[in-house]
C-alpha cells in the first residue's frame, strides 16, 4: 500500500510540476489549464499541458526550468505539450507546439545535452533544434 501511495504521490509531481515560469509580460496573457482559464501575471509558473494565448498589443517572456526562454507576441497561441529535462535521470523530452503568432526561442540546458529531444511544433512541420536561438511566425 505504502508503494502505491508512494508511486501516485511522484507521479503527481511530475506530471503537474512547474515547467517555467513568467518573468515579463505586457498586456493580457491568459493560460487555460484543465478546464480553467487563468490571467498570467510576472512570477506566475507553467506546466505541461498549458494553453497560453496573449491578446492585442500584450507579449510574454517565458525562462523554463533548464534556462530555455520563450518570446511570444500579441496574438499568439502557445501550447507546452511536454517539457521534461532531467539531466540527472538522461531523461529528456520537450515538445512545444506554437499555433498561431511570433515566438522567439533559445534553448538552454537541453540545447547543449540533447538537442534531438526537442520538438517545436508549427502548424506545417516541426522545427529541430540544432543551434540554440530561432524565431518563428504562424498566421
Amino acid at each position: 500500500m505504502g508503494k502505491i501511495i508512494l508511486f501516485i504521490a511522484v507521479l503527481g509531481n511530475t506530471l503537474f510540476a512547474n515547467v517555467g515560469m513568467v518573468k515579463t509580460l505586457t498586456g493580457t496573457v491568459e493560460v487555460k489549464r484543465g478546464t480553467s482559464t487563468m490571467t498570467l501575471t510576472v512570477g506566475s509558473t507553467l506546466e505541461n499541458g498549458d494553453i497560453i494565448k496573449s491578446k492585442d498589443d500584450s507579449s510574454i517572456g517565458i525562462t523554463f526550468s533548464d534556462g530555455s526562454r520563450l518570446a511570444l507576441g500579441a496574438k499568439a497561441i502557445f501550447v507546452i505539450n511536454q517539457f521534461k529535462v532531467e539531466p540527472e535521470n538522461k531523461a529528456y523530452d520537450v515538445d512545444l507546439n506554437l499555433k498561431k503568432g511570433k515566438a522567439i526561442f533559445s534553448s538552454g540546458k537541453v540545447g547543449k545535452l540533447a538537442p534531438e529531444s526537442v520538438k517545436f511544433r508549427i502548424p506545417e512541420g516541426i522545427i529541430g533544434i540544432r543551434g540554440t536561438k530561432f524565431a518563428v511566425e504562424v498566421k
